[in-house]
């Protein structure tokens, strides 16, 4: 269930453009601490280190290793934020 409204919450976010307001929205729709911390630092690690390669990726490999929720928020967030800037990777 929870899948299907982050794939809505993404496809309405294609089409509007909303870049700061997702996390927001996902907190409002119940997401874990955990995912939501995994989904910002997914969506740094697409936006931000991606194009400078100095810093790597932000990912807490421990936490990413022992909470689910944390690795799922940060894959969904590195696949979301890409799907955002997909000009600047082509």
């Amino acid at each position: 269930m929870k899948t299907i409204i982050l794939v809505t919450i993404v496809y309405l976010c294609l089409l509007s453009g909303c870049s700061s307001s997702r996390h927001q929205q996902l907190t409002e729709l119940g997401f874990e601490r955990a995912y939501l911390d995994g989904y910002q630092d997914g969506c740094y690690s697409r936006t931000v280190a991606a194009t400078t390669h100095q810093n790597g990726f932000r990912r807490d490999p421990e936490r990413s290793m022992v909470v689910t929720k944390y690795r799922r928020g940060w894959q969904d967030g590195f696949d979301h934020c890409y799907s955002d800037d997909r000009n600047t990777y082509l």
